[in-house]
């Protein structure tokens, strides 16, 4: 067997390891991520419209207290990200909810977000971590 074939056949059997079926179980780099953002305003309904390049989650309304979910699978270059509208009375703002870079590590399997007034606030297993509206 010559250089050129066995790199062919490492190449076969690495593509076969990462995307064969494994029994029905799905590699721990593929887990789902559940995103749970909770309406914190203080008392107004949160409307909630969440994208990505990909999706179009649709609009939700969160009522006070309330949240809302949604799960996704990050790919592996590590450049998923979701991005988020948020109404509430006569405010609206954007916010990236899931940025790959920032969360990916961070959040593993599990991102839950407060939404504030003054920002959206990720709670984090010390203390939560808030961030500026966009």
């Amino acid at each position: 067997m010559g250089v050129d074939q066995q790199k062919v056949n490492i190449a076969f059997l690495f593509v076969c390891l990462l995307f064969g079926s494994g029994h029905g179980k799905i590699p721990p780099f593929w887990r789902d991520t559940f995103v749970t953002m909770t309406n914190s305003l203080g008392g107004p309904p949160l409307t909630v419209h969440c994208k990505s390049k990909q999706d179009d989650l649709g609009t939700h309304v969160a009522p006070f207290h309330q949240n809302y979910q949604f799960k996704f699978q990050p790919n592996i270059w590590k450049s998923t990200l979701y991005f988020c509208s948020f109404q509430w009375d006569k405010q609206f703002k954007w916010f990236d909810i899931f940025d790959a870079v920032r969360d990916q590590d961070v959040c593993k399997d599990k991102c839950n977000w407060d939404i504030r007034a003054n920002g959206p606030c990720r709670l984090d297993k010390k203390a939560p971590t808030c961030f500026p509206w966009k």
